[in-house]
């Protein structure tokens, strides 16, 4: 398997890639991850793409809270309902910052893009 990318060289994003990026958001290292996840985790280019996204999720998680928080609304519109002051909707969210900010996204763009996702945790 080839991981597509866009323009930019970064990971093409679309249902598959979304859905497996959300399914790493609390990390690749333990058990419950889908089978498509694991999958495209055994491609480099994949793999080194989602531990830096972890990285950038972790620092949104641990500085950013504002900047975090301001993502409630449109996650919790299109892949929600969340828990307001969770720890598990704070690395939700602080995963779509990573996201919107590697990729130079707006609001609009993200909210689509979150249409997408079929994972659930």
């Amino acid at each position: 398997m080839s991981i597509r990318v866009n323009e930019k060289g970064l990971v093409y994003l679309d249902e598959e890639t979304m859905t497996a990026i959300f399914d790493c958001v609390y990390g690749t290292d333990g058990g419950g991850l889908r089978s498509s996840t694991k999958q495209l985790l055994w491609e480099p280019k994949f793999r080194d793409f989602v531990k830096t996204l972890n990285a950038l999720q972790e620092y949104n998680y641990r500085y950013r809270a504002d900047q975090v928080i301001d993502l409630f609304p449109i996650f919790d519109s299109t892949i929600g309902p969340f828990e307001f002051n969770s720890e598990g909707t704070t690395l939700w969210l602080a995963m779509g910052l990573a996201i919107k900010e590697l990729y130079g996204f707006r609001r609009s763009t993200l909210e689509e893009l979150l249409k997408l996702v079929k994972v659930k945790k």
